[in-house]
């Protein structure tokens, strides 16, 4: 099993909930609805243009006979509308990305008419690296471009409600920067300080340490820390990665899946319900991952 933890994850997460996959027009798509049917993890229901995804069913030799289609235009926006229609209705527990482009699933779903809530949308990813020895999630690569240290405070305290439900308690949290000293011309390490000061007057989240700033090295490593001269809780076993921005979490990511073999789940967070925002270039195995860490949140909130 090359990647227990994460295994472990898809076979306690089984259920009977009901999952929206949204314009499910692509061969990977479809194959990850019947892997999800096989291991038991949810109900999917299709929704998209029926005949289109019949006919795709027909050419990859998938038989669709089990399946609820909801049929809509050829449109992947009114097919995203129809799924947030469908939330609204109480019918969807958790929403799938098929092989729309993201913004075309996210706009309708952030829209005033959409799924938000009074929390800040985010993403967390969780993965499994060979040289790490537990589950790490990195925030926020995928959702959020630039945000401030209030909204980093927002997306810090979704993925520790997250991690909690996931199970990981008592998290440490390491906040990246370039460099671990804090740097008048390095907007992050600031960032990082003043984050560190607010969730020691007033935690983000129940014990919960936040530290930072932190170069990716000392974070990761405490030998690295200790020859730098820091000497931190968090160093050497951080559980979460706050990033500085996307560009830098989303660099990491496919770092860490092309270069250093990892594989990861990951889950929007803070909408009515979590969506598995999967890109068309992850493999099965991370989709199924996602849509289970997304099946175990939707169970706790019920």
């Amino acid at each position: 099993m090359k990647y227990p933890l994460l295994e472990k994850l898809i076979e306690e997460s089984r259920s009977t909930l009901p999952l929206g996959v949204v314009y499910p027009l692509s061969s990977p798509a479809l194959e990850t609805v019947f892997e999800l049917v096989k291991r038991e993890l949810c109900i999917p229901i299709l929704i998209g243009p029926k005949i289109k995804i019949k006919a795709l069913a027909n050419r990859e030799g998938l038989s669709l006979d089990s399946l609820e289609i909801v049929d809509t235009v050829d449109d992947p926006i009114e097919a995203t509308k129809k799924a947030v229609e469908m939330v609204k209705e109480g019918k969807l527990a958790v929403l799938m990305k098929g092989s729309l482009h993201t913004e075309d699933l996210m706009g309708p779903i952030v829209s005033r008419e959409g799924l938000r809530t009074k929390k800040r949308i985010s993403h967390l990813f969780l993965f499994e690296l060979p040289g790490y020895h537990k589950l790490l999630g990195v925030t926020d690569g995928v959702v959020n471009i630039s945000p401030n240290a209030l909204q980093k405070r927002e997306i810090l305290r979704n993925s520790l409600e997250a991690l909690h439900i996931l199970g990981i308690d008592n998290a440490k949290v390491a906040i990246i920067a370039a460099t671990e000293v804090v740097n008048p011309a390095m907007i992050s390490t600031l960032e990082a300080r003043e984050i560190v000061d607010a969730h020691l007057a007033s935690p983000i989240y129940p014990n919960t340490i936040v530290e930072g700033p932190f170069g990716f090295d000392n974070a990761i490593s405490s030998e690295s820390a200790r020859t730098k001269g820091i000497y931190s809780k968090v160093s050497g076993d951080p559980d979460l990665l706050l990033m500085p921005d996307l560009q830098v979490g989303n660099i990491l990511y496919k770092s860490f899946v092309y270069m250093a073999g990892g594989e990861c789940a990951g889950t929007v967070l803070g909408a009515q319900v979590p969506i598995t925002l999967t890109s068309r270039s992850d493999s099965v195995f991370s989709r199924i991952a996602s849509t289970a860490m997304a099946i175990r949140l939707a169970s706790k909130s019920l």
